[in-house]
């Protein structure tokens, strides 16, 4: 009977100490950036699309600057992609990447499809920024998620190292 109580004694404290990392490793880790710059020009076709998605008030993402866009020559994409580790032991769902404008900045997106980060995985979620002119790259960039129903938010500032 002693020997039960002590094993008994033992698996609560092993569970107790499951649930507690579990309550205290909620949130995804930040672990690799990454910013790329590229001209609208270079990609005149996707600018095309986006032009038109703004005009018709269809853009899956948010516009931040109200009338026409114009022509490529005068905008860049910054396109952030960030690292992600779940280190929890919950799946983390709807996953996304938003972006703290600037005055210059006049639209973002992300990922379309619903973003998923299992117990331990490891996955770049991205988001694309359409700007006018080229200004500096750093920004503040929310990354928000749900574990079980509940919304989460990492904040995270890009900072330029060049």
């Amino acid at each position: 009977m002693k020997k039960a109580a002590i094993l008994l004694m033992l698996l609560l404290i092993a569970l107790a100490g499951v649930v507690g990392y579990g309550l205290f490793n909620t949130d995804l880790k930040v672990i690799g950036k990454s910013v790329q710059m590229v001209p609208a020009t270079e990609r005149a076709a996707e600018f095309a699309a986006l032009r038109e998605a703004v005009q018709k008030q269809s853009l899956l993402g948010t516009v931040l600057k109200k009338g026409d866009l114009g022509g490529s020559e005068e905008y860049s994409y910054y396109i952030y992609t960030l690292r992600l580790k779940n280190q929890g032991l919950v799946q983390a769902e709807m996953v996304e990447v938003q972006i703290a404008p600037m005055s210059s900045d006049v639209l973002f997106y992300g990922e379309t499809g619903e973003v998923k980060i299992a117990p331990g995985e490891t996955r770049d979620i991205w988001c694309v920024l359409l700007t006018k002119g080229t200004p500096h790259p750093v920004r503040d960039l929310r990354v928000t998620y749900y574990l079980w129903g509940h919304p989460h938010e990492v904040k995270y500032t890009y900072e330029y190292a060049g």
